[in-house]
């Protein structure tokens, strides 16, 4: 496959490769009778030749300034990629964060799939960076590696990467043509709206994020819990008060952060914000890039007791922030194209000195719902009973929340740096019985109404 360079956004998740964070996300999947080795293997081998991305390795440019290159692994190694280990009796959770803490190889493919053999059974543990996929495209891998078998064959023949001088050339060309349709873009937006500046068009939009104590410098050690919830459980109250299965995941999260920081006296008055990724790839035919993101940042009801009045003030502002968001696709890819090259010494610096104790984030947490097609996961003849996401950090931000939808119901995962929030079973707990206790809104609701 020819040379690709990275997008603005896909080189910027590199910076998240830092001294304690990691920019990869994982993806936990428990099957429902053994899988072995040498099955998982065949498979993935099988599936390779229709995912370029997970043989490609990443080539620095010639100019450090500019962003790297995807280039064919010429020497590819499946079996770097593909591991089984045997846990005995240790904890799931735990082996999954000491693997998930493990940085990837930028000397190869930015991808692993681990099988994990415990006395609870066979499970698989993808783990994916984020310069590779977003959750929109992450589904489109899972479905390729584990989804319906693929019926046509393909060939894969790696192509040797470009010399230095191609590879400069190439850059030169594209930072030319990326400029001038800048320009013109520009030019357009403010012919349309001749009020606004060129300050208007990059313009963040940000509320204001109170202190918190998991909003700090992050330590080395992270913890991990996961669970199910039952999707359909939540029609009824989707159906009276008008809400969307996100609202109804931010309105736990508001309650369950709410309920927490109160146990620790810590409860701001002003709401917490979440940043919340919006995937714009449905909006361009445009290829290019694994990432297509707008970002919003969005108050979650945490000031709010009221179950009722929670969900609809998470409602509220979800609808807030969708309507405008901090930075749009095309905003965001400018803001990393021109700060990209800056952002991993800035990152590795103020992790260094706990920059992040000092200067606060604009957001507090990330919360993430991540929709899944029907496709059902499997290796062999086993099924995969679950899809549970194990999200990055990032310094400042100890905890970060993520849903993954998979045959009718939401797989939750909330990571946290366990040095902040020594905890986070208890955090994923109130989010749990936040969220039965606003399913059960819309049946006291119809039942009111029958009365």
């Amino acid at each position: 496959m020819r040379p690709e360079q990275l997008g603005p956004v896909d080189a910027a998740y590199l910076a998240l490769d830092g001294p304690r964070t990691v920019g990869h996300v994982c993806l936990l999947l428990p099957f429902d009778s053994p899988v072995t080795h040498a099955q998982l293997r065949a498979q993935v081998s099988g599936r390779l030749p229709y995912l370029p991305e997970l043989r490609r390795r990443l080539r620095d440019a010639p100019i450090a300034l500019d962003r790297p290159w995807w280039v064919d692994d010429t020497h590819f190694d499946l079996d770097v990629h593909v591991r089984a280990h045997d846990l005995g009796d240790r904890p799931l959770a735990e082996a999954v964060t000491e693997i998930a803490m493990e940085r990837l190889d930028r000397a190869r493919p930015l991808w692993e799939v681990h099988l994990l053999q415990s006395r609870d059974g066979s499970a698989v543990l993808t783990k994916v960076h984020h310069a590779i996929a977003d959750g929109a495209r992450m589904r489109d891998v899972l479905n390729t590696l584990l989804g319906t078998p693929v019926q046509l064959w393909q060939e894969w023949d790696p192509e040797p990467a470009p010399s230095s001088i191609g590879m400069l050339a190439r850059s030169a060309w594209g930072l030319g043509t990326w400029a001038w349709g800048a320009a013109v873009g520009a030019a357009d937006a403010l012919r349309a709206e001749p009020t606004r500046t060129i300050a208007d068009l990059t313009a963040v939009n940000a509320p204001m994020a109170p202190a918190t104590p998991f909003n700090k410098a992050l330590g080395p050690n992270r913890s991990w819990a996961y669970g199910t919830w039952d999707l359909a459980a939540s029609k009824p109250t989707r159906s009276a008060l008008v809400v969307t299965v996100n609202d109804m995941v931010h309105a736990a999260a508001g309650a369950a952060l709410r309920a927490w920081l109160i146990e620790r006296d810590a409860l701001p008055r002003r709401p917490l914000v979440a940043l919340v990724p919006i995937s714009t790839r449905h909006a361009s035919e445009d290829p290019s890039g694994a990432n297509r993101l707008a970002v919003a940042l969005c108050e979650i009801p945490t000031h709010v007791a009221d179950p009722t009045e929670r969900l609809i003030a998470a409602r509220n502002a979800m609808v807030a922030a969708k309507a405008r968001p901090a930075m749009g696709e095309g905003t965001l890819g400018v803001f990393t194209r021109l700060f990209g090259p800056g952002l991993a010494p800035a990152s590795a610096l103020a992790s260094r000195t706990r920059l992040p104790n000092r200067v606060r984030l604009p957001f507090n947490t990330v919360i993430s719902n991540v929709p899944m097609g029907r496709d059902r996961f499997q290796v062999g003849g086993a099924v995969a009973t679950g899809v549970y996401p194990m999200p990055p950090l990032s310094d400042g931000l100890g905890l970060n929340v993520t849903i993954q939808g998979y045959q009718g119901r939401l797989d939750v995962g909330v990571s946290a740096c366990s040095d902040l929030v020594p905890d986070v079973e208890r955090v994923l707990a109130l989010m749990h019985a936040a969220y039965e206790q606003a399913c059960g809104l819309g049946r006291r609701t119809r039942s009111h109404v029958d009365g």
